[in-house]
């Protein structure tokens, strides 16, 4: 009898969206790391394993090449076909990388864009992953991104008017900004933001909204545009690379059309190598932004990585 028994599905006949990745195929199939670090980081693949018994050269490879070759996914090297190595091209680029946790363990789903297009990746039904390429018409990638980061999971609402407020953490005035917001102290708000040259009526609007305890969606976004990785391992990581990196964990405040966000970003007098073992350029290169965005497209204002403060 066949009653309860799975019926068997020819992988040729699925659209790649379809198409069920694990960790390790995608690891093997992108040489590395994925461009948002959802899928391959250190908490989700035990690299220093990986650097010892290099898997992807054998086991994970030949699991690739058994499941996919036969339906023309690969070939028998385990090289993506055309449609396959295009998807995988956008997500493993040195591009912007959007996810939607700020902690790599938790991250679930994320998306990478850049000169070589844009794709996503999700969860798969059972487990694993599912790619979602971007179309090539890039007027079309923020319906394709809400696609993914859907509206009612990730509200955000147009601003009133723009603005943009940052401090430095090795200031006194990041921390003194921190507390007025969250205590609602509109008179020093004022205060600090007429110094920074700024109008003050947005960040005492907000004010508003985070004294109440507001907690909005989290995400993390780095660029990395300008960043070389590392080979030195015979894959792509670019944790050990070189570049002018920037970053963004980020708390959005929806109704305000705000992001609140403890950024990094490479400047001047900086070292260009991302091996921060003591932790010195993370503190150099903080932080903290807040920034309204009028147009309510929440792809255009999580793109949108502040320079570092003067």
């Amino acid at each position: 009898m066949l009653f309860g028994r799975k019926k068997k599905v020819d992988l040729a006949d699925l659209t790649l969206e379809e198409l069920r990745f694990s960790t390790e195929d995608l690891f093997v199939l992108l040489n590395g790391y994925d461009g948002c670090a959802v899928v391959v980081n250190p908490f989700k693949l035990r690299l220093d394993l990986v650097e010892e018994k290099k898997p992807e050269r054998g086991p994970w490879r030949r699991a690739v090449v058994d499941r996919l070759a036969p339906s023309g996914w690969v070939d028998e090297e385990g090289n993506p076909n055309p449609e396959l190595e295009c998807a995988l091209r956008a997500l493993g680029q040195m591009g912007v990388g959007i996810a939607d946790k700020p902690a790599s363990r938790k991250r679930t789903m994320g998306v990478t864009l850049g000169a070589e297009g844009a794709c996503g990746v999700v969860p798969a039904p059972g487990g694993g992953w599912q790619l979602r390429p971007f179309p090539d018409d890039r007027s079309l990638w923020p319906a394709k991104f809400r696609e993914i980061f859907v509206p009612r999971r990730y509200p955000f609402s147009p601003a009133e008017r723009g603005g943009h407020v940052s401090f430095a953490e090795e200031g006194n005035e990041g921390e003194a900004f921190g507390r007025a917001l969250a205590q609602g102290d509109e008179a020093t708000l004022a205060v600090l933001a007429r110094r920074k040259g700024v109008d003050p009526e947005p960040m005492v609007r907000l004010s508003a909204y985070m004294k109440g305890g507001y907690r909005g969606f989290k995400a993390y976004v780095q660029d990395m545009t300008e960043v070389e990785p590392s080979y030195e391992m015979g894959w792509r990581w670019p944790d050990g690379g070189r570049g002018k990196l920037r970053m963004r964990q980020l708390v959005a405040v929806s109704k305000a059309g705000a992001l609140l966000s403890f950024c990094n970003a490479w400047h001047e007098g900086m070292s260009l190598s991302l091996d921060d073992p003591d932790g010195e350029w993370k503190r150099k290169t903080a932080f903290t932004s807040i920034d309204f965005y009028p147009s309510g497209d929440l792809l255009e204002a999580l793109l949108d990585i502040p320079d570092y403060p003067e």
